[in-house]
């Protein structure tokens, strides 16, 4: 009898703690500190601190509050017992879209139907929850909610070159010059790092192919057509933004940082032209490597959306880089004599920018 009435009292006892540190809680969520929440609720939750729908209440802030502070393994483990403790709650108008998602995938690896009145409920054996976990686990997260992820991306690239100041061996003034942008390609590793809920860093290693061409009119009597190509290691570094992370179909994105390149190998070829008619003159392709910078480094940003995809994500993007110094030597303007004196070219001063579009999958590396 004593030892009965000594158990009352101490489960009233944490009735009445519980009870306090679920408003607690409830005030701290309100307030956008969700990572008290867990630390205030979780021994109440476990140790039958709370019943009824005070113990309803304080699953769902401890499970909305994973998922908010970028937690979805732990909010995926608590809901296997909230929904094992309460299978007759459905969703709420009031419920977070992700909280929404979360529970109704656990529902359905359970057999029961989200949308079935809850009083229609049947208790699902215990055999039958574990089968159906690995569906649950590939439709929980959102677009945006995957961990450090490593994957691969190809794309085109078109580039125009801008000119700081020009050359020629006429009269520059009077040389009509132009730059024109001519498709290239690119291919690559990229890595991203979870930072936060909506923060990544990301990094990459691409092989670039850079097109473009020069058109002038060095003398009146001649014009050319000078085509270049340069091939590139690009190593970019950036953060990205995401704007709904929990978003279960699409996650947009905008990406802002650097990318640091080296020239492996650059050539140029052209054909020169005369206003009689003369035979064109072919210049085949000449190495003009060292006329151009080895080490560049060009602002970047980008924007795009990633698709989930069971354990990985597909995702496209257009991004703009814009070189910061010149793409070639200074000292270099004559260097090469096939293309000075025979196709009339002299490269001038200028940088180059650069419009690509990237397709490509990545996969989550993050163990849960």
């Amino acid at each position: 009898m004593v030892l009965s009435l000594g158990y009352q009292t101490l489960t009233a006892q944490d009735l009445v703690d519980c009870t306090y540190l679920l408003e607690d809680a409830r005030e701290a969520y309100d307030g956008g500190m969700v990572e008290l929440v867990p630390e205030l609720l979780l021994e109440c939750i476990k140790s039958e601190g709370l019943a009824g729908e005070s113990k309803k209440e304080a699953y769902k802030l401890v499970i909305n509050s994973y998922l908010f502070d970028y937690l979805p393994g732990e909010a995926d483990s608590l809901m296997d017992g909230f929904v094992g403790e309460f299978p007759e709650y459905r969703a709420e108008n009031s419920d977070p879209q992700e909280f929404v998602f979360l529970l109704d995938a656990h529902l359905r690896a359970l057999g029961i139907d989200p949308d079935q009145l809850s009083g229609d409920t049947v208790v699902v054996a215990a055999g039958d929850r574990t089968a159906g976990r690995s569906d649950r686990r590939s439709i929980t997260k959102g677009a945006g909610e995957f961990g450090n992820s490593l994957g691969f991306m190809v794309g085109s690239n078109l580039s125009l070159p801008l000119t700081v100041e020009g050359y020629s061996v006429g009269d520059p003034t009077t040389d009509e010059s132009h730059f024109g942008p001519l498709p290239g390609v690119r291919v690559g590793v990229d890595a991203n790092l979870i930072l936060n809920r909506r923060l990544e860093a990301s990094f990459g290693l691409l092989y670039s192919l850079t097109r473009f061409s020069y058109s002038a009119t060095p003398l009146t009597f001649t014009t050319y057509r000078y085509v270049e190509a340069q091939h590139q290691l690009v190593l970019p570094l950036s953060m990205i933004y995401k704007f709904n992370p929990d978003n279960r179909r699409i996650c947009y994105y905008l990406r802002g940082g650097v990318a640091p390149a080296y020239m492996l190998f650059a050539s140029g070829k052209g054909t020169r032209s005369y206003e009689a008619s003369l035979d064109d003159l072919v210049v085949e392709t000449t190495d003009i490597t060292e006329s151009r910078r080895l080490f560049n480094l060009n602002i970047l940003v980008g924007a795009g959306f990633r698709i989930p995809f069971n354990n990985a994500f597909l995702f496209l993007e257009t991004r703009v880089t814009s070189g910061i110094l010149l793409a070639n030597l200074q000292e270099s303007h004559f260097q090469n004599s096939d293309l000075s004196w025979l196709l009339y070219h002299v490269d001038s001063d200028f940088h180059v920018h650069q419009l690509s579009i990237c397709a490509g999958i990545c996969w989550d590396l993050t163990k849960q």
